[in-house]
């Protein structure tokens, strides 16, 4: 039997962090959780993904840096934005490298049949 898709989420709100690790984990995704970029790409050299979810503003590293820098280390890695930042200039450039782009607040069930369709069975 194959384990459940394991999605690396970072976001540096706890509390938004808490909802969609709750939300994904009753879909059957196993969740790892970071508020910290450098965190997630430590993760990302011993840990497999299957996806990852990322907020678009964080200190140190924006979403997508961070997005390019994980999909060195994880080739293909569905990766889903999310901000809160509609008119953000950096969205097109994370729609133009393949970044699923989410508005706040998200619809989690959104989120998850995203990461469901593109990691696949």
């Amino acid at each position: 039997m194959k384990d459940s898709p394991r999605i690396l989420i970072v976001d540096d709100d706890p509390e938004i962090a808490t909802m969609l690790a709750r939300a994904l984990a009753r879909r059957g995704f196993r969740i790892d959780s970071t508020s910290s970029p450098d965190d997630a790409l430590s993760r990302a050299l011993t840990t497999a993904y299957d996806g990852a979810i990322l907020d678009l503003v964080m200190p140190g590293r924006d979403g997508v840096q961070l997005a390019a820098e994980l999909r060195v280390r994880i080739p293909g890695l569905p990766i889903a934005l999310l901000t809160g930042y509609t008119h953000s200039p950096l969205i097109p450039g994370a729609e133009r490298a393949g970044i699923a782009v989410f508005a706040k607040p998200v619809a989690t069930h959104e989120l998850a049949d995203f990461l469901e369709k593109e990691i696949g069975d």
